[in-house]
C-alpha cells in the first residue's frame, strides 16, 4: 500500500515537474523566435530606407562582436556570393521552401564544438537571400540543466516519499497491531483489557476511544448476564433440588406401583433439568474462561482418568475400548475444562455406538499435542457436522433418547477459549474427533535422572476426576 501511494505521489510530482519543463522550454523557444523576428523587422526597415547597400550595412553592424555574439546572419546574392554576415557560406541542408530552419554550425573559437542555430530565411527583391538566426546552444544547455535538475528533484521526492511512507506505515501498523493484540486477548477471555490510546486527535485515537467505550458496555452487559445466570442458577436449582427431595420422600412412602412409577419419572425429569441447567452454566463459564487459569497439563494423565471412568460403561455395552496414550505429551490449559471436554467426547462415542469399538488416543502430530476419539457408530452426516456444535441441537428430532444436546457445545466452547482446533471427520464407519492444541516449542534436554525421580515423586498425587458428561 505504501508503494502504491508513493507511486501515485511520484507520478503526480513528475507530471508537475515535466509540465514546468515543457512550458519553460517553450517560453525560451518563443523568446528566441521573437528576437529573430525583431532582427528581421529591423533589416526590412533598413532595406526600405537604403536598399541593398543599407541592408548590407545593417547586417555588418549586427555581426560586430562588440554588439552581439549569438546572432547568425548571411546575405547572399543570386550567384552564391556572400555579401555580408558571419557565415562563410549558405548552410547546405537548408531548403529554399522552408521559412523556419534549424542547422548546425561550428564555433570558430572552439572548432571541435558544434552549435545549433534556429533561423528564419526569406528572399529580398533582386533574388538576394537573407538568413537571420540565433545560436541556441545556451537555450539547449538551459533545457538540459533544467531537465537534469527536475530528474534529481523527482528522485529525491521519490526517496523521501518512500522513507516517509515507510515511517508513517510502521507507525500506523504499530498502532493497528496494538489494537489487534488487545482484541485477541479480549477474545481469549480477558475482558478487562483495553486498547492503549496514545493520541486522541487523529482517527485511530478516536477509533480506540470508541472501541474502549464499546468494550466497557460489553463487559457491563456480560457481567450483568453472568449475574442473572448465577441468580437464576440459585433460584432454580434450589427449588428443583427441594422438589427432587420431596419426590424421593414421596416415593419411599407410597406403596402404589402406579404412583411410584409416576414419581420416579418426575425425579428423572428433575435430574434432567438440573443436568441441563448445569451444562449451560459450564458452557457459559467455558466461553468466558481466562488464560490466567491455564497451567501445564499432562494430557496422558487426563486421558487415563477419563478412560478409567468410562471403561466400565463401554464394557457394559459390550464395546471394545482401546487406548493409545503417548507418554510425555503436555500442553497448557484449564484442567477441569479440558477433562470435561474429553469426557464429553468419550461419553458421546460410547452412547451412540451399539457395536464395535471406541478408541481414545493421545499423540503428537506436526508438533501439536492432540486428543483423538474415534468410534464405529453411525457417525454424523457432513451437513450436520457444524450444527452438532450448536447448543441444544440434536440430530434426533423426536428427542426420545436421553441427553440435552449440550455435550459437543461444551467441547466447542472449551476449544474456543483454549485456541484448540476441533475437527469432526468420518471414521468409515463411525465418527473421528480430533482436539488439537497449539504447537509447542521443541523440548529441551531432560534433567539428570535424580532430578526426574524427585519430580516424579512430587507429581505422584491424586488428581481430580472429570465430572460426568452431559
Amino acid at each position: 500500500m505504501v508503494l502504491v501511494y508513493t507511486t501515485i505521489f511520484c507520478v503526480s510530482v513528475g507530471g508537475l515537474f515535466y509540465f514546468v519543463f515543457w512550458t519553460t522550454a517553450r517560453f525560451a523557444d518563443e523568446q528566441v523566435e521573437a528576437a529573430i523576428q525583431a532582427d528581421v523587422s529591423g533589416f526590412q526597415d533598413s532595406y526600405a530606407r537604403a536598399g541593398i547597400p543599407g541592408l548590407i550595412m545593417a547586417v555588418n553592424r549586427r555581426v560586430d562582436p562588440a554588439s552581439r555574439t549569438d546572432g547568425i546572419y548571411i546575405l547572399q546574392d543570386s550567384i552564391g556570393n556572400v555579401l555580408a554576415g558571419n557565415l562563410g557560406q549558405w548552410p547546405g541542408n537548408v531548403r529554399i521552401e522552408d521559412i523556419w530552419v534549424n542547422f548546425p554550425i561550428r564555433d570558430p573559437n572552439t572548432p571541435e564544438e558544434l552549435g545549433s542555430v534556429r533561423a528564419l530565411q526569406f528572399t529580398v527583391p533582386g533574388d538576394i537571400k537573407l538568413l537571420v538566426g540565433r545560436d541556441v546552444r545556451s537555450s539547449t544547455h538551459f533545457r538540459e540543466q533544467l531537465l537534469r535538475s527536475l530528474n534529481i528533484g523527482l528522485a529525491f521526492t521519490a526517496a523521501l516519499g518512500i522513507i516517509g511512507g515507510f515511517i508513517f506505515s510502521r507507525t500506523l501498523m504499530r498502532r493497528i497491531e496494538s489494537i489487534t493484540r488487545t482484541c485477541r486477548r479480549i477474545m481469549s477471555g480477558e475482558l478487562s483489557q483495553r486498547v492503549k490510546v496514545t493520541r486522541t486527535s487523529d482517527e485511530l485515537g478516536q477509533l480506540s476511544l470508541n472501541i474502549n467505550a464499546m468494550l466497557d458496555q460489553i463487559e457491563r452487559l456480560m457481567r450483568g448476564m453472568q449475574q442473572v445466570s448465577d441468580n437464576v442458577a440459585h433460584d432454580l436449582r434450589t427449588p428443583l433440588t427441594r422438589l427432587k427431595s420431596r419426590l424421593e420422600s414421596a416415593a419411599r412412602q407410597t406403596h402404589d406401583p402406579v404412583t411410584s412409577d409416576a414419581i420416579e419419572g418426575a425425579i428423572a425429569d428433575a435430574d434432567s433439568l438440573l443436568a441441563t441447567f448445569s451444562a449451560l452454566l459450564r458452557i457459559a463459564r467455558a466461553e468466558a474462561g481466562s488464560q490466567k487459569s491455564f497451567v501445564d497439563l499432562d494430557l496422558g494423565t487426563i486421558a487415563e482418568d477419563v478412560a478409567d471412568l468410562y471403561g466400565a460403561l463401554a464394557e457394559e455395552k459390550e464395546l471394545t475400548f482401546v487406548t493409545d496414550i503417548q507418554p510425555g505429551v503436555q500442553a497448557r490449559g484449564d484442567r477441569n475444562l479440558i477433562a470435561q471436554a474429553l469426557a464429553n467426547l468419550v461419553d458421546n462415542a460410547i452412547k451412540y455406538t451399539d457395536t464395535g469399538s471406541v478408541s481414545l488416543s493421545v499423540q503428537m502430530r506436526n508438533n501439536r499435542p492432540m486428543f483423538v476419539v474415534a468410534d464405529t457408530g453411525p457417525g454424523i452426516p457432513d451437513e450436520f457436522k457444524g450444527k452438532v456444535l450448536e447448543r441444544l441441537f440434536r440430530m434426533e428430532q423426536s428427542r426420545t433418547s436421553p441427553g440435552s444436546g449440550l455435550g459437543l457445545s461444551l467441547v466447542a466452547a472449551v476449544a474456543k477459549s483454549h485456541g484448540l482446533d476441533l475437527t469432526l471427520s468420518d471414521n468409515n464407519p463411525g465418527l473421528r474427533i480430533e482436539l488439537a492444541f497449539p504447537a509447542v516449542e521443541p523440548k529441551r534436554l531432560p534433567p539428570p535422572a535424580k532430578a526426574i525421580e524427585d519430580k516424579s515423586q512430587e507429581r505422584a498425587q491424586p488428581e481430580e476426576r472429570p465430572a460426568a458428561a452431559e
